[in-house]
This record gives C-alpha cells, sequence and structure tokens, in this order.
C-alpha cells in the first residue's frame, strides 16, 4: 500500500470516528433557551407565576398544578421547589408549607407533562431537555420577585435542573439538589452520553418503576406508574450537558448544597461526588451532606405519600442542611444515628 493510499485510510479512519463521536457521544447544546429576565417587584412575580401555572396541556390533576405560597408582599427570603421525575408539584407541598411558616415565599412549578390523571401517560415521551431548562428559568425570574434571598432546591430530575439553574445564574443565592439526577445507579457513569444517545433513537417502551407489580404497586395516587424511554433522554442529556460544563468552568450560583441519599436505589452517589469534585476544582462553594445509611430512605424522601416516607425526620433536616451560612471554617456535624 502506498503512502498515499495510507494517508487515505488514517483521513477516513479519522473523519469516521469524528463522525462517530458526534452522533454517539457528544449531546447537542440546548436551543431556544430564553435569557434571565428576573423580575423585579412582587406583583410581576405573583401575575407571572399564575400564568405559569395556568400553561398547563389537558387532563393535569387539580392537586398537581403548580403551587404559589405568599405572605402577600416581597419577603425576605424566597424558595423555590423543584418536582422530580414522573411526579408533580404536590410532591413538595407539606414541604412548602413548612419554609412559608419560617417565612418563606415558596413557589412550585409544574413541569410539562407531568401531573396528568393517566399514570402512564404517552405525552411524557414529548419531555425534552429544553422543557426543563425553560421551566426552571421562568421559574427563577418569578422568584426574583418573591423575595430578596433566593433559594433553589430540587429533588432528582429537580435537583439536576437545579444543577443547570446553578451553572448558569448568577442570581440564585442558594441551590440546593436532593439526590440530583446527574448519575444514575443503572448507568455507568462514564458512559452516560452512549446511553442519553441510546434514550433518543432506540424503540421507545414503557419502563414499570416496579416491573412485578406494575399498576398495583403502592406509591402515591399523583406519581406515574412508570415512564417512557423516550422522556428518560431529556434527563440524561441535561445530565451529560451540566457534567461536561462543570469540566469548564464553576457554577454561578452564589452557593450550592448537595445532599445524598446512601441507599438510594436511583442515583449513583459516586458519580454525583464526581460532579461536585469538579465544582469545587472549580472554584465553586459546595457542601456535602449525607443522610444516615441506617435510616434506609427510599429516593423520593419528600413526598409524604410514599409509603417508606419518614418526612419527620427528614425535613428538618433539609431545612437545617439548606439553611446553613455559605461559608464555614469545617461543614456541620452530620446527623446522629
Amino acid at each position: 500500500m502506498g503512502k498515499a493510499s495510507k494517508a487515505g485510510w488514517l483521513i477516513t479512519g479519522a473523519l469516521m470516528g469524528y463522525l462517530g463521536y458526534e452522533r454517539l457521544w457528544r449531546q447537542p447544546p440546548l436551543l431556544a433557551i430564553p435569557a434571565a429576565r428576573p423580575l423585579k417587584d412582587f406583583a410581576s412575580a405573583v401575575e407571572a407565576a399564575q400564568s405559569q401555572v395556568a400553561e398547563s396541556e389537558s387532563g393535569v390533576r387539580p392537586d398537581c398544578a403548580g403551587k404559589l405560597f405568599t405572605h402577600g408582599r416581597q419577603t425576605d427570603r424566597a424558595i423555590l421547589l423543584l418536582h422530580g421525575f414522573t411526579n408533580c408539584p404536590r410532591q413538595f407541598h407539606a414541604l412548602a408549607e413548612r419554609y412559608y411558616e419560617r417565612g418563606y415565599n415558596v413557589y412550585v412549578p409544574r413541569f410539562p407533562y407531568h401531573g396528568l390523571y393517566n399514570r402512564a401517560p404517552r405525552e411524557l415521551m414529548q419531555l425534552t431537555s429544553e422543557d426543563l431548562v425553560r421551566t426552571g428559568m421562568a421559574a427563577v425570574d418569578i422568584a426574583r420577585g418573591l423575595g430578596r434571598y433566593v433559594m433553589v432546591m430540587g429533588l432528582s430530575m429537580g435537583g439536576l435542573v437545579a444543577a443547570w439553574l446553578a451553572q448558569h445564574r448568577e442570581d440564585i443565592d442558594r441551590a440546593v439538589m436532593v439526590a440530583p439526577a446527574l448519575a444514575f445507579r443503572a448507568i455507568p457513569f462514564r458512559l452516560m452520553p452512549l446511553y442519553a444517545t441510546y434514550a433518543r433513537y432506540a424503540p421507545n417502551r414503557f419502563i414499570w418503576w416496579d416491573p412485578e407489580r406494575k399498576g398495583a404497586a403502592p406509591g402515591p395516587e399523583h406519581a406515574y406508574y412508570g415512564f417512557h424511554l423516550r422522556s428518560l433522554q431529556a434527563l440524561l442529556r441535561l445530565a451529560v450537558l451540566v457534567g461536561e460544563t462543570t469540566r469548564r468552568r464553576a457554577a454561578r450560583a452564589r452557593s450550592l448544597v448537595v445532599i445524598l441519599n446512601p441507599t438510594d436505589e436511583s442515583i449513583d452517589n459516586e458519580g454525583v461526588r464526581t460532579v461536585v469534585h469538579r465544582w469545587r476544582r472549580r472554584g465553586s462553594n459546595v457542601l456535602l451532606y449525607e443522610f444516615p445509611a441506617a435510616w434506609g430512605l427510599p429516593h423520593d424522601l419528600i413526598d409524604p405519600d410514599q409509603p417508606a416516607q419518614q418526612i419527620e425526620r427528614v425535613y428538618p433536616l433539609l431545612i437545617e442542611w439548606s439553611e446553613y451560612p455559605y461559608y464555614v471554617a469545617a461543614a456541620p456535624k452530620q446527623p446522629s444515628l
């Protein structure tokens, strides 16, 4: 084989490798994400929240609509609570009331295609990473008018959105990520881009949370029985994009809190720790907490309607950890068993 032929094969191989990378590994950037437009006053924030709540597809349960708790004026503190995948704002109602009692204005938005009466909806297949980010961006804009200090807290999918928001918005005082969907137990952390691509192009199928009991499994009536593979790609793609961004720069939010559950059946805690390590290397201010393994908490440790809920011991810690001062000489003590 001549030199020209060898060079041709090398060029062809390099091109094929690059095309494979672009097609299988690299995730497409988010499209048409609006710029931050924080609201300046309370009245505008309430009006925008009511408008966002009203934007819903047909078949949404009334108890799963977005929820706004206010003291009738802008307060010193406001908190945005972001629900998890296949759940809805009702998941956070009880915790929202506790923050409200502490003087917060509280907003709990609903992500698209969640909270429908049909607990195995095909509509969820339409969920995109852009849907998640746009909902979060609009909600932060609203929160800026509800309080002078703004905290964002999310569980699982909501924690993933909180991570993206923390990475991109300077007007978040604290982002609290509870069992964030930045890494998954069922997926090797380093191979998440490939799985994200697979979920986008593979034949769609419905995946039951409980494959044995399916629709008879115990759990909240407002949560879904499972999810479509196509909808999972929205989370996987966004998790990959967040992870890639943390390699390059620090989060723009003023303070971050990551809370892990050692008995979580869904989240890869070591993968999440990798993201935390990247943030710290870039200079982000991150506090990391972990619930005791002896408590045996489920992944959804927020929803009071979960059969294994332990909210009377979980909520006080969530509030304490979320409110802990920004800069500390040493991490506060972990809870005793």
